[in-house]
């Protein structure tokens, strides 16, 4: 199973297992699919007013219908954090190659280089470049810096983004965490990201919970996945501060 190590801002290696060429082809179809529907109803809609003599009102509702077919992958994935309709069934969405979420110029770019990927020479193109490029992307992800991987926890290692991205009233509840390094911030961040449903990491979660309250001198009510958690989040905020 094809993967990408992604290196984030606070020197954490995530595993993400990228997307295959059959996935986001499935998830196009589907947006595909979901357009048609859009366009039949839009079609019987425009079949009940289309008697009426047409004027510049008329004509100007008809491009505003028009807009989401036209940057309808652009429209979602902006909205939706890397995902359309069609990427939510398949289970895969588009990231920053560094593991952030992408901003509004990223998903412009994705959707400025569809035509050559996806409609020239039937979408020959884009597929060559997923399927030679190094971390499987095609030209408008090349441009934009991005990558599509899978989301579903049974056939990938999911970031939790919350681990990085900070509400403006976020308050840390552990202040000393400074005293753990890097490379102890990476061990329980890798182990954390591991499947959920590994009875198996019950244990190594304990031991590993059971040393950082050591180090840090602390205690906690939380259980042991849950602080855990909360001192990477409280890690990384304090690195974020210091960038």
């Amino acid at each position: 199973m094809e993967s990408i190590d992604i290196l984030t801002g606070q020197n954490v290696t995530i595993e993400y297992q990228t997307a295959t060429i059959l996935q986001r082809a499935g998830a196009r179809l589907l947006d595909y699919f979901f357009i048609i529907v859009y366009l039949f109803s839009i079609y019987n809609l425009f079949s009940v007013i289309v008697k009426k003599p047409l004027n510049s009102d008329f004509i100007f509702i008809a491009i505003l219908l028009w807009l989401p077919v036209l940057g309808y992958h652009f429209i979602f994935e902006s909205v939706m954090g890397g995902k359309t309709p069609g990427k939510v069934i398949v289970k895969i969405k588009v990231t920053n190659i560094d593991g952030s979420t992408p901003g509004i110029g990223a998903y412009f770019m994705r959707w400025l280089f569809s035509p050559i990927d996806v409609f020239i020479l039937w979408g020959s193109i884009g597929a060559l470049f997923i399927l030679l490029s190094r971390n499987h992307q095609r030209l408008g992800d090349i441009a934009a810096g991005t990558v599509v991987v899978k989301t579903d926890p049974s056939l990938a290692l999911d970031l939790d983004e919350s681990y990085y991205e900070f509400p403006d009233n976020y308050n840390p509840t552990f202040i000393h965490v400074d005293r753990l390094s890097g490379g102890q911030i990476a061990l329980i961040t890798n182990l954390l990201i591991e499947p959920k449903n590994k009875d198996a990491m019950s244990d190594s979660i304990t031991e590993l919970a059971n040393k950082v309250k050591s180090i840090l001198n602390v205690e906690s009510s939380l259980d042991n996945r849950k602080f855990l958690e909360t001192i990477v989040r409280d890690y990384n905020y304090y690195a974020a501060l210091e960038i």
